[in-house]
């Protein structure tokens, strides 16, 4: 475990939240309500070991390039002695850098807590459940007082993908079967202004950026948005960011083009792939014709593999 030690995304609108299937909310608590049955996959088994680590009195900027160098989405912070007191996402990170001398900050000041956590001997599915329940995207994981690792969206994923091939099942749904056929469209002419309020309102990640026949060109997602303008909350109570008003610049600036795409034939295993391999957390499902049909998330997939109904 380095200490400068890996993965995935909170909810961009909300903070951590925690609750049961064996985990806790206090750094270090992690009583499990009960453990994997023989053959079962463990959280042990799956997770991330080589984890990152920053310290409180560490600066938001050293966080930052760990974050940057790692290629992480979250960052688990640690007291002098070692103990797990929070976390630090990307998402916190690109809205306080932005926001100017934030960087010279101890990283205590900006970091998320209390953690929710999870233990070894945990059943994946059961701290899928929890990722999928409370939108987290990754528990740090605890042996008694320590952290040992780090279990990520995609670390599920992958598991779970795994899964019915391990099991011989022959067939899976596909992403037709468990998209989202309601989501929020915007035109590349649209401004920021009216994209970051569609997104709050909604409290959706991702907005599909289509023409005016709804052939798909591009995606906006939250992590676009506060690369733009830092808190969208605040950027749209100051009607700009750190690039200009958000009234004034088009949704074109920012979104990411020629975005990856997948047919509604498309198996939710091979999805899982693609979000792991590709490290993106949501994919539109277009027609042959290139118009949208929907979008899946991560979320919806460990929802699926869990049997919750979104």
């Amino acid at each position: 475990m380095s200490n400068a030690m890996s993965e995935s995304g909170r909810g961009p609108w909300a903070a951590l939240m925690h609750g049961g299937s064996g985990v806790r909310a206090r750094a270090g608590s992690t009583t499990p309500s009960r453990d994997a049955a023989p053959g079962e996959a463990t959280v042990g088994d799956v997770m991330t070991r080589d984890v990152a680590v920053a310290r409180t009195r560490d600066t938001l900027a050293f966080a930052g390039q760990v974050i940057l160098w790692r290629g992480i989405r979250h960052l688990p912070i640690v007291d002098p002695d070692g103990r797990l007191v929070g976390m630090l996402s990307d998402a916190d990170l690109l809205e306080h850098l932005l926001e100017g001398p934030a960087g010279s900050r101890p990283v205590a000041e900006f970091m998320s807590c209390p953690v929710t956590t999870v233990g070894l001997d945990v059943p994946v599915v059961a701290a899928a459940r929890l990722m999928s329940e409370a939108k987290i995207g990754a528990l740090p994981v605890m042996k008694g007082d320590k952290l040992v690792g780090l279990l990520t969206t995609s670390d599920v994923l992958a598991e779970r993908g795994r899964a019915p091939r391990k099991s011989h099942v022959s067939t899976t749904p596909r992403a037709g079967d468990v998209m989202r056929r309601h989501l929020l469209t915007v035109l590349p002419t649209s401004t920021l202004e009216s994209a970051i309020a569609k997104l709050l309102d909604a409290n959706l990640r991702h907005l599909v950026v289509v023409d005016g026949e709804g052939h798909i060109l591009g995606i906006v997602s939250d992590r676009d948005v506060r690369s733009a303008v830092g808190d969208p909350v605040k950027s749209l109570a100051m009607g700009g960011g750190a690039r200009g008003p958000v009234g004034e610049r088009h949704v074109e600036t920012i979104m990411t083009r020629n975005p990856v795409t997948v047919g509604p034939e498309v198996s939710v295993t091979d999805v899982a792939e693609i979000f792991v391999d590709e490290r993106i957390g949501a994919v539109p499902v277009v027609r042959a014709d290139d118009t949208v049909l929907g979008m899946i998330s991560y979320v919806d997939i460990i929802a699926h593999f869990v049997g919750r109904r979104r």
